[in-house]
């Protein structure tokens, strides 16, 4: 059946660069996304909806107790059914996902040119035997779970991916002996078990970023530059906050901004204006002009986005990934990330 190649593998390892793509992709987008499933309400931990003869696992998920942490993995990575179950992937968001089957000898896209088909929804046309295509598109795209199902016509193994996350993998083993199969109740229990794992990483790693001291440089002018880091990535999740800028900061310091996570961010000083959608072309333009500028609070300013620090052993440089402001003024300055508003990433300078 059909699965990510050696080279796909490597694509989906890199595959958060291609952010910048997937943002001016979603409106297109955007008025199909219910066609591969209905909206539901919020389902917690432990409590995925059973219907008989589906069989229903999350496709990722934002902590709840943490939207800052998004776990980057189908919970389980692996399960059996038997011949003829539907398989049913609850994407709960708000950090989106795609549920991808590619078709024999299909290989995942290799440019950001070639992703806009990935985030259309290709339903299933009937049951499934890993011949064709399918794919869940990106989602969900707006506050609302949505799910994605597939019918498995016969017995194999049959590997899928998640397009816009690295190592985010999992497989679905179709037997004709249901003696084999999981049951609802464990493919629960085992998705539960990740899960668990996967949040304690990723609340690890957000207690290192927040209580990490950070990085700062003196000028020969006497003020001083903080090095503020922009999320913060692990094998299975990402961690959507910015590190907090020092209460010590005076007047006249400088903010510079650097990516060193897995995920392309902005850091957008809104003066009171509603966040434009991650689908805005606005998200990736740099306002009012290229690194530095010097900070008010009356206008609107964007990094643009800074690509994130991938592939390993041949990221962009850090100069590419940052973008320096002067805080002239003393005051109170509030920024977010566009892409992960959702998520909750944001944060404020304080200059005194």
């Amino acid at each position: 059946m059909p699965g990510p190649t050696k080279e796909g593998a490597l694509f989906a390892r890199t595959r958060r660069t291609a952010w910048a793509a997937i943002g001016l992709a979603l409106a297109a987008v955007a008025a199909l996304a219910l066609a591969c499933g209905g909206e539901q309400g919020e389902t917690p931990a432990g409590q995925v909806p059973t219907t008989p003869g589906v069989i229903a696992l999350r496709a990722g998920l934002n902590d709840p107790q943490d939207v800052n942490i998004a776990v980057l993995e189908f919970l389980p990575e692996s399960i059996t059914v038997p011949v003829g179950t539907t398989v049913e992937w609850r994407l709960t968001g708000p950090e989106p996902h795609t549920v991808t089957f590619l078709a024999p000898g299909q290989r995942p896209p290799t440019s950001e040119q070639e992703l806009p088909p990935f985030f259309a929804p290709t339903p299933p046309t009937g049951p499934y035997d890993g011949t064709a295509f399918v794919n869940s598109g990106l989602q969900p795209l707006g506050p609302n779970p949505v799910t994605f199902q597939v019918t498995f016509a016969r017995a194999g193994e049959y590997n899928y991916l998640c397009v816009i996350h690295p190592g985010m993998t999992g497989k679905v083993t179709v037997t004709e002996d249901a003696r084999q199969a999981d049951s609802q109740q464990e493919v629960t229990r085992r998705g539960d078990q990740e899960l668990q794992q996967w949040l304690q990483e990723g609340r690890a790693a957000k207690q290192r970023l927040m209580s990490q001291q950070p990085r700062r440089t003196a000028n020969p002018d006497g003020t001083t530059t903080w090095f503020v880091e922009m999320g913060t990535t692990t094998e299975h999740t990402d961690v959507l906050a910015f590190a907090p800028v020092p209460a010590t900061l005076r007047a006249g310091d400088r903010v510079t901004f650097v990516n060193d996570s897995g995920a392309p961010h902005t850091a957008t000083f809104l003066d009171g204006r509603s966040a434009p959608s991650p689908d805005s072309p606005e998200v990736g333009q740099v306002v009012p002009g290229p690194s530095p500028q010097v900070l008010n609070a009356q206008s609107y300013f964007n990094t643009g986005l800074l690509p994130p620090n991938a592939p390993p052993g041949n990221a962009p440089p850090e100069a590419a990934r940052s973008f320096t402001f002067v805080v002239a003024q003393p005051g109170r300055y509030t920024y977010v990330c566009l892409l992960h508003v959702p998520s909750g990433m944001a944060g404020t300078i304080e200059a005194q």
